[in-house]
């Protein structure tokens, strides 16, 4: 925009309901005096505001008297789970969809891709003590006969020749189901470290591509992120028959 005060306003206009810095503080005045903005325009962004804190009792005298006064580790960590997104889901052969996968029929599990041991990585920034971590090749291993892990990548940057692809192509050959965990870190994405790219990192779409061409059974992937990537290559895949986006889920 021309100015700071016409940014603010288009801002507001599009359904920006929430500004973690100053510069709505700032500019919205100022915009609202020059004609940018009318007051039916702030009172809707407040409005969407205080709702949620309706919402959460925080007007009702003591919040902690109301129903989300004692959160504790028990409701946090029981989050991850519940904001997990299925984006696709394919036919299986005999029931609705090929998740979840069924542990008689896959009892070997390829756990691939650079997220596949993840920890740390998985609480992205701004984030409290985990209640415990668990990677989702433990999480795998605890429902199967046996998980078999090849990273495939050396890191989430999957730069260079050198990447263990060929491997992680080998445990889906031979495996009843693949499971590739990729996606975004910090060392891509965080505060103040914007990405000039929606495409994932490096030859990570090379290595889903690849797994998903060699694998005997079905494949599933599951991204970690905090911000969008462009995944058309995985979704138009048929070999590819379900997608998962669990955020950093830690």
């Amino acid at each position: 925009t021309r100015t700071a005060e016409d940014a603010a306003a288009a801002a507001l206009r599009a359904g920006l309901d929430l500004d973690c810095g100053p510069f709505l503080a700032q500019y919205t005045e100022p915009a609202l005096a020059a004609g940018k903005l009318s007051d039916a325009d702030v009172d809707a962004a407040l409005l969407n505001t205080v709702a949620v804190q309706v919402r959460l009792g925080m007007f009702d005298g003591d919040p902690a008297a109301g129903p989300f006064g004692h959160l504790g580790p028990r409701d946090v960590c029981a989050a991850a789970r519940q904001s997990v997104v299925l984006l696709k889901n394919d036919k299986g052969k005999h029931r609705a969809g090929v998740l979840p996968l069924r542990p008689a029929a896959h009892r070997v599990v390829a756990v691939v891709g650079p997220h596949a041991e993840a920890t740390v990585a998985m609480i992205g920034n701004y984030a409290g003590k985990p209640c415990r971590y668990t990677t989702p090749l433990q999480g795998v291993a605890g429902y199967v006969k046996q998980a078999v892990h090849q990273a495939g990548c050396a890191d989430v940057a999957c730069a260079g020749g050198q990447q263990p692809i060929v491997a992680a192509v080998d445990a889906a050959r031979r495996a009843d189901a693949t499971i590739v965990v990729a996606g975004l870190d910090q060392k891509v994405e965080a505060e103040g470290l914007d990405r000039s790219s929606l495409l994932l990192p490096g030859r990570q779409a090379e290595l889903i591509s690849a797994v998903a061409r060699a694998s005997k059974g079905p494949v599933v992937l599951v991204l970690m992120s905090g911000g969008p990537i462009d995944i058309a290559f995985a979704l138009n895949d048929p070999r590819i028959a379900a997608i998962l986006w669990a955020g950093y889920p830690g």
